[in-house]
């Protein structure tokens, strides 16, 4: 059923969007309105706006945007109803009783599968079943309280244990098929997907049971870990292990581990603010996911090549969604669960306090495999070093960072120093030199692509800026109809817009984001926001709306009412004729 607008505005009323959005960013005042750094792209200057007067939000650099619905839509990856629902909680609303839609419906059912399975795989850890399993936590260090507090578990060595006793609490095999318990053989027939293996629950922020890791028992099991697959409420790339726990941590930084263990022994060294990711490297996602809660992580992945190689690709991601990075130093050991059990929480949190930047841990990874008692093993060093510091914008840092290259290759600091300069103005130059190129001759981008920065053509500038004034005076519809046709928009999500525009305007209907987010996706709601700021910079009169409305009858006229793919060869190549006739005389 269709929410009614007086609900939608309820909601909306309820959950102020600057309010809903510092839960998740830092919001910043600029005038009126309040700015941040995306949490949907990766940037170190806040290009996303939020505007009180239309509680509505939209980034300039990706084009997201549209309400708080919207907001919640992205953020939190549900689906409208399950944003409105999601509000409507957080207000303390109760929802209309028959607005379920059969999607929410269904991740409703998986995350109940999930946290039956996750009762069965505990209730077999602590029964004389799971003897293995404790033996194996216990060897860990872990104790009862940890075991109980992270929800852990243990699968049976069986090929249905599990099954049957999801199929006796009334899941059917396609249900748990889809929620990733079950597997299928070539012939078609399930099996339990995780057997002989300590469970590790996978918990979402508002503490859903999304998904589980499993620990393989077996020495010789294809996979030591095996993460469930991807299901309507669980994305690896968008999930962080203990992030339940963190996301409430006192602490102003993160510390970034690899492993499910290494997670659970800090946390039960009192370190709270301790997350991994999901047997994956870093992704983009997740360190935007990270800068919703902290400004700074120190990144402890294991001291082996694998980690170290890990360690290079989370700075660079990190950088990228505005993070400071640091570089836990562990000598002794080879990973964090290792290192707490032999020096004990104080002696981490030492480690942690001695963490350096990225920079410096780059730079020691330049002297890798370089004699650096050699002048041909500095002169190589020196060359990949001075790169590197012409990438620290900040005069301070770059000057401690030289001092401390100067040190290691027996040099003054004024000699790395002009060095590092040069490679500076070499690269100013170049920008400047693409910059000028750029503005003689714009790089065009198609739409979509970048949002706000999408280059329109003259059409699409039109068909944007008639919805535009629909949607900011709907008494023109009269004079729009009159002249124009759902068809003269070519592309099919203006042309889906502006009937849905046009039906509401005739019906009565409200044209307000919270009511259009029904009808369009997250992604097409960012497209009519950005609409409505482009728009909003120039002012409605009517004079601007002729123009536009000129434009589509014109393209309309030029091919004689067709449009190109509905025109045959010769005709086609008569108005390639027409257009080259066309250009001459423009530049005669």
């Amino acid at each position: 059923m269709a929410l009614s607008e007086q609900f939608l505005t309820q909601i909306r009323d309820s959950n102020e969007i600057s309010s809903v959005m510092s839960s998740y960013v830092n919001l910043k005042r600029a005038g009126r309105d309040s700015v941040c750094l995306c949490p949907f792209h990766s940037e170190k200057t806040a290009s996303c706006h939020i505007y009180g007067d239309t509680q509505s939000f939209y980034c300039f650099g990706c084009g997201a945007g549209g309400d708080v619905i919207t907001f919640i839509r992205l953020i939190e990856r549900l689906d409208y109803l399950e944003s409105v629902r999601f509000l409507a909680q957080r207000a303390g609303i109760p929802m209309p009783e028959d607005s379920f839609d059969r999607g929410a419906q269904m991740r409703q059912r998986l995350l109940e599968i999930n946290r039956e399975a996750a009762r069965f795989f505990r209730d077999i850890l602590i029964s004389d079943k799971g003897i293995e399993g404790r033996k194996y936590l216990y060897g860990r260090g872990l104790t009862d309280n940890t075991i109980r507090k992270y929800g852990l578990g243990y699968a049976p060595e069986s090929w249905d244990t599990l099954k049957k006793h999801m199929l006796s609490k009334g899941f059917d095999e396609g249900e748990l098929t889809d929620a990733a318990l079950l597997s299928k053989n070539q012939k078609g027939h399930t099996y339990d997907k995780f057997r002989h293996r300590v469970m590790f629950p996978i918990i979402d922020r508002r503490g859903n049971i999304i998904a589980f890791g499993g620990r393989a028992l077996d020495a010789d099991a294809p996979a030591k870990y095996l993460n469930s697959d991807e299901t309507p409420v669980f994305h690896k790339r968008s999930s962080l292990f203990s992030l339940n726990f963190a996301k409430n941590t006192k602490e102003k930084f993160l510390i970034l581990c690899e492993g499910y263990m290494d997670v659970i022994s800090l946390n039960q060294a009192g370190f709270d603010n301790a997350v991994a990711t999901l047997g994956t490297a870093i992704t983009p996602e997740q360190a935007r996911l990270m800068h919703q809660y902290c400004e700074q992580v120190v990144i402890s992945y294991d001291s082996d090549g694998a980690g170290q190689k890990a360690t290079m690709k989370a700075i660079n991601l990190l950088a990228e969604a505005g993070i400071e990075a640091k570089v836990l130093q562990m000598t002794g050991a080879k990973d964090p669960d290792e290192y707490v059990k032999k020096y004990g929480a104080d002696g981490f949190r030492m480690l942690l306090q001695q963490s350096g930047g990225a920079i410096s841990f780059e730079l020691r990874k330049l002297t890798s495999g370089l004699d650096m008692d050699s002048p041909e093993g500095k002169a190589s060093y020196l060359k990949k070093a001075i790169n590197l510091l012409a990438d620290v914008d900040n005069r301070i840092d770059r000057m401690v960072y030289i001092s401390d290259t100067a040190k290691l290759c027996g040099m003054t600091s004024g000699e790395i120093d002009k060095a590092v300069e040069e490679r500076r103005r070499y690269r100013s130059s170049n920008a400047k030199k693409e910059e000028k190129k750029n503005l003689i001759n714009p790089p065009r981008r198609q739409e979509g692509t970048n949002g706000a920065a999408s280059a329109h053509t003259a059409r699409q500038k039109a068909e944007r800026g008639v919805i535009a004034f629909m949607l900011h005076s709907p008494d023109l519809l009269p004079k729009i109809e009159a002249e124009l046709l759902g068809e003269d928009f070519t592309e099919g999500f203006y042309r889906n817009l502006y009937n849905c525009i046009a039906q509401r305007i005739k019906n009565g209907g409200s044209l307000e984001l919270s009511s259009l987010g029904d009808e369009f996706s997250a992604q097409e709601m960012g497209k009519i926001t950005g609409i409505i700021q482009e728009n909003n910079l120039l002012p409605y009169q009517k004079e601007r709306l002729r123009e536009y409305i000129g434009v589509l009858i014109k393209s309309r006229d030029r091919y004689g009412g067709k449009k190109p793919q509905e025109m045959s060869d010769d005709e086609l190549r008569q108005e390639m004729e027409k257009l080259r006739t066309e250009k001459m005389k423009i530049r005669n």
